[in-house]
């Protein structure tokens, strides 16, 4: 059941979903779901939706191209040849993504293969917007019936840059999702009638195994105590069963809200519980800040249990508190 809180993992980002039947789509750059040479692996970059709660009806964004960041090059420009191209979508005129209709589901964006190593960006290249309707990039809302331009700054020139890191290891197939909440992904300008795109709202979250069909959420916020100051935290969803390994593992940053409060929200999607791809009774939540090293204790929570096209929350409250170290 849902609770006051939306979480949200970055970075990017946790989540294991529902595989579609798509294969590689048309335009996707690279080389297909082999597993690369020893040096090299394949990235399968796939998108997914935190449900927004009444605000809209529609949410649409049109991408050109996707490319990733290898950790130390984050002043790249796009065109340079050493951020690899996940996808390219220029000469079909963009892949259309209907943000709404991927709640428990996920859309396959591209597979290539790329560098092994460690990545710290996604950088999504959108359509541009005309200047009337109808548009490329847009949201409807709820109380409503016609498009309103989602505004992407830049996002045709440098890309939305989604931060997060994620590992491409070598010889193998690896997974990460970008976690859409329209939530926090779509601010209102001021009293303008404008809507901006906010990448902190698209969260990259790597995942430790295949794209699956069936999928429940643990939700959840981690927030500290007091004025106690964090910026980044990294949380895992780990089944009980033994020598078990994270399945799902994510950025988060934090926010400040009154009173005295630095907060993020997570969503992580996994498998069902004793399901044939998760025989695991139940998971695990893990936190850790990223730094200052020794402020604070890591977070371990209660065992949960996940069932199909459901969330669970991470506790009675919600809430994955983080406690200063002693």
């Amino acid at each position: 059941m849902r609770k006051n809180i939306r979480l949200v993992i970055a970075g990017l980002p946790l989540i294991v979903l529902a595989a579609l039947a798509l294969g590689q789509l048309p335009g996707c750059g690279g080389g297909g779901s082999g597993s690369g040479t020893s040096s090299t692996g394949t990235l399968r970059v796939a998108i997914t939706d935190s449900p927004a709660f009444l605000t809209y009806s529609s949410v649409h964004i049109k991408v050109d191209k996707i490319a990733v960041v290898p950790a130390g090059k984050e002043g790249f420009a796009d065109t340079d040849p050493g951020l690899p191209v996940i996808a390219d979508f220029t000469a079909s005129g963009g892949q259309d993504v209907n943000i709404l209709k991927l709640h428990f589901l996920q859309q396959l964006l591209g597979s290539a293969v790329i560098p092994a190593g460690t990545y710290s960006q996604v950088r999504l290249i959108l359509h541009a917007n005309p200047s009337t309707a109808p548009y490329n990039n847009y949201l409807i809302l709820a109380s409503s019936s016609g498009q309103i331009a989602l505004t992407t700054p830049s996002a045709q020139q440098t890309g939305v840059k989604i931060v997060g890191r994620f590992t491409v290891a070598a010889g193998v197939l690896n997974t990460i999702m970008l976690e859409f909440n329209p939530d926090t992904a779509i601010v209102r300008a001021g009293n303008s009638g404008q809507y901006n795109l906010k990448p902190t709202g698209i969260h990259i979250q790597q995942i430790m195994g295949d794209l699956n069909t069936a999928t429940g959420s643990i939700s959840g916020m981690v927030r500290s105590p007091g004025f106690a100051t964090w910026s980044s935290a990294r949380v895992s969803i780990v089944p009980r069963s033994p020598a078990a390994t994270a399945i799902v593992t994510g950025d988060i940053f934090s926010n400040y809200s009154s009173p005295g409060v630095w907060k993020a929200p997570f969503i992580a999607y996994v498998p069902p519980n004793s399901s044939m791809l998760m025989p695991s009774a139940s998971y695990k939540v893990f936190v850790s800040v990223t730094g200052p090293a020794g402020k604070f204790l890591n977070y371990s929570s209660q065992a949960l249990t996940v069932s199909a096209n459901t969330d669970t929350s991470v506790s009675p409250d919600g809430v994955a508190g983080l406690e200063l170290a002693p």
